[in-house]
């Protein structure tokens, strides 16, 4: 669909300040802001009573404004769900599953005592330290393939020491 001539003129003529208007009354970043000025444009393109808009000026900006209180709604709304989610996972443990979880931790690091050093150290590195595989690489000197199998060879280890555990 090609986009009649005077919307190409309302684009170029008030892209810019309808950027900054957006970015300035929504606290959004400017990046956020053209996202929502393109959006705004894309859908007076797409309404159905294009040709007979009174105001188009009018009609963008609003369009540009409800299109960004509903991405801060909708963010609003996710961190609302995140943090109800991390106040759930800390309420919802239970008793018995708190001494289990001691248990398996007591068993995991008794486990990997029993390691070879150079096994232990590079799931150490990576784990608790979080380290890259290539600053892993670099400290240890070894390459990161090498790495990467000791990190796959300790985690089936360890899986296998809670599995055991657990039958």
């Amino acid at each position: 669909m090609k986009a009649p001539h005077f919307l190409i003129s309302l684009f170029e003529s008030h892209q810019s300040d309808l950027r900054r208007l957006i970015a300035l009354k929504f606290k959004k970043s400017q990046q956020d802001a053209e996202d929502i000025v393109q959006d705004a444009f894309h859908n007076i393109l797409r309404a159905d009573n294009i040709d007979s808009l009174e105001n188009p000026k009018a009609y963008l900006y609003q369009t540009a404004s409800n299109l960004a209180l509903n991405r801060i709604r909708k963010q609003q709304h996710h961190n609302r769900y995140v943090a109800g989610q991390d106040a759930d996972a800390t309420y919802d443990l239970c008793p018995e599953r708190s001494v289990s979880a001691d248990r398996d931790l007591a068993r995991l690091e008794q486990s990997l005592e029993q390691l070879p050093a150079k096994y232990r150290q590079t799931f150490l590195l990576s784990r608790v330290q979080e380290k890259s595989y290539k600053e892993i690489s670099a400290l240890l000197g070894i390459p990161e393939s090498t790495v990467e199998k000791h990190i796959i060879k300790t985690l089936k280890y360890l899986r296998e020491v809670l599995a055991e555990a657990r039958t």
